[in-house]
């Protein structure tokens, strides 16, 4: 970052000291120079006030109780200004206690009052989720089912709320843009991948392709990319950045990879990518019980050339771009409730939906050496009730809320509304009497 600002910049007008900006060039901003940003436009925010401005702070921290918090540099610095003193612990005290003896208002307005149900109701671990807890009413006559996306009933088993909002409500947080490769690469990997068959028209399954044809079907599909860039700069004037291309070659690298994996495997005569999964219907659980879903496959191997699933023996397979590792028959309620193989596991009860006889599902990344079926649809069978448990999801609305809204120790998805976080072990009691089959079997310090 240092030497892209470096070679964006020159010397003023001013001579020595003064440093602007070449035309047609722009610093990038670094965490540092956002947050003076955005202290400068709170100043100026404060400055605007024409009345009062009221600043609040806890004195300790939610997750922890038992820890005191210190409030920000800026609460602070606008403190010492107006005060003309230091905001010590015993400052802070003094503050709240002065607080506590504000004056109430005479009555408790009715708003208020149900506002203080649904807090209550919310930490009430002797009950499942209600209609506070990200649900719908029971026994309501309007029931929408929503048609969920694999991804979503992934996400269902660990944000549930964040699922329901989306989906009920129509509200959805940005998505994070303060690394966009991540997700840039997932997609171009797909992109090419998609490309080692020669897709004939009416027909499912295409031969399975040579390994130098796999590589080289990869490898026009990722120049083609880098060209449409090229000649775009060409037509600017501009010049490919190099972070740009050092993406692009991992991605090239990552894809290239994957294929040969895929091209090592033997055995399999036939193949399609990108399939289309669930548009046929609802996919059957059990008698009585369905899952309203659709999905892309990225990679369905066969044995026969045949029109149709019916009686086919099916290989699924799902690339990952990260080091996610193998699927593995051990533990497997546990993988399905974390959603590690929950997507697989979908894919494999659709497909059985379809008619295929026998149906086996892979994960094949960087860390994946073996290239061969991992999981069957028969390892699935002990575990219907995971799968049912989402479908009563899908079909009653309660939804329910788990995890932290703000993880101390790993990235969590953000709430698109405000909400009041709630404790942990309260959360955990709620789900495990909302949906008893969505429930770790083992504590997660025994599988460490």
């Amino acid at each position: 970052m240092q030497q892209l600002n470096k070679r964006a910049a020159r010397q003023g007008s001013q001579g020595e000291g003064h440093t602007s900006v070449r035309q047609n060039h722009s610093l990038y901003l670094g965490p540092r120079e956002q947050r003076a940003i955005a202290l400068r436009q709170f100043d100026a925010l404060l400055e605007s006030a024409s009345e009062s401005v009221t600043l609040a702070a806890s004195l300790v921290q939610e997750d922890a109780p038992e820890r005191f918090w210190n409030p920000s540099e800026c609460f602070t610095e606008l403190y010492l200004k107006t005060r003309g003193g230091p905001l010590t612990q015993t400052t802070l005290k003094n503050l709240q206690y002065a607080t506590a003896l504000l004056p109430k208002p005479a009555a408790v307005a009715t708003d208020a009052q149900q506002t203080l149900i649904a807090f209550n109701t919310r930490r009430d671990s002797s009950k499942p989720a209600g209609e506070y807890d990200f649900a719908l009413r029971p026994n309501e006559s309007y029931r929408p089912v929503p048609k969920l996306s694999v991804s979503d009933l992934q996400q269902m088993v660990s944000s549930p709320a964040i699922i329901w909002v989306k989906r009920y409500l129509g509200v959805e947080a940005p998505e994070d843009a303060s690394n966009p490769w991540a997700a840039t690469t997932g997609k171009w990997v797909h992109q090419w991948m998609a490309n080692i068959i020669e897709a004939r028209d009416g027909r499912i399954f295409s031969p399975f392709p040579t390994l130098t044809k796999i590589d080289e079907r990869i490898r026009r599909a990722a120049d083609e990319r880098c060209a449409a860039l090229q000649r775009l700069c060409d037509l600017l004037g501009k010049l490919v950045p190099d972070w740009w291309n050092s993406g692009w070659l991992n991605a090239r690298y990552l894809a290239r990879h994957l294929g040969a994996k895929i091209g090592g495997a033997n055995g399999w005569q036939w193949m399609a990518t990108e399939l289309a999964v669930g548009r046929e219907g609802a996919v059957k659980i059990a008698d009585g019980v369905e899952l309203e879903l659709h999905g892309q496959i990225d990679l369905v191997l066969a044995q026969n050339d045949a029109a149709s699933f019916a009686g086919q023996e099916i290989w699924v397979v799902d690339y990952k771009t990260g080091s996610t590792k193998e699927l593995k028959t051990t533990d497997l309620h546990d993988n399905l409730v974390k959603g590690t193989t929950l997507q697989l596991g979908l894919y494999a009860l659709a497909m059985r939906e379809l008619g295929a006889a026998e149906v086996s599902v892979s994960i094949i990344s960087l860390a994946v050496k073996n290239v061969a079926p991992q999981l069957s649809a028969g390892d699935l069978a002990p575990h219907t009730d995971v799968f049912a448990d989402l479908a009563e999801m899908q079909r009653t609305g309660i939804f329910g809320m788990k995890g932290e809204i703000r993880s101390a120790f790993g990235y969590s998805a953000p709430y698109p509304l405000a909400t009041l976080p709630i404790d942990n072990d309260i959360l955990e009691d709620k789900w495990a009497l909302t949906h008893p089959a969505l429930v770790l079997e083992k504590e997660e310090w025994e599988t460490w």
